[in-house]
């Protein structure tokens, strides 16, 4: 668990993806908070300096979170805060797909929808710096004894 609780914004139009992923992080010590489309999350990362962004692509327009990023890494004050796309985009008929980039796409991990809320708490952990949790090691199966 994070020794001082860091701020996690999801930014996503989905609710029941909002609320799922805001229970397990707060479990595991975030602190947390919502936006439900692009300019809401810019306001409220302007507002709030979260440590670390969970930004859809696809809200109000298909292409909002790429602007909403946009905006952020055009910001001194929010350019340094991680962002962690998680996007159903790549389903869609685009040509290719699309992955981070310094200059067009500029966040730390693009991850198609559907994602667990385990995998994303993996990922807000390796973003603020903390350690991922090691793989449990598989358990060795059983031999049998002959009688």
């Amino acid at each position: 668990m994070p020794a001082q609780k860091k701020l996690v914004l999801l930014v996503d139009d989905d609710v029941d993806f909002v609320e799922m992923n805001r229970a397990v992080l707060e479990a595991h010590g975030y602190k947390v908070a919502a936006a439900f489309s692009g300019h809401e999350g810019l306001d409220k990362a302007r507002e709030l300096k979260p440590a670390v962004i969970v930004l859809d692509v696809m809200m109000d327009y298909t292409t909002e979170g790429f602007h909403a990023t946009y905006e952020l890494r055009q910001d001194p004050e929010l350019q340094k805060i991680p962002i962690i796309m998680v996007t159903a985009i790549n389903k869609q008929d685009f040509i290719g797909r699309f992955q981070p980039d310094t200059d067009w796409l500029p966040v730390e991990k693009l991850i198609d929808k559907p994602i667990t809320p385990q995998r994303l708490l993996d990922e807000v952990k390796k973003a603020v710096g903390e350690p991922a949790p090691k793989p449990k090691p598989k358990p060795k199966p059983k031999r049998s004894k002959k009688k």
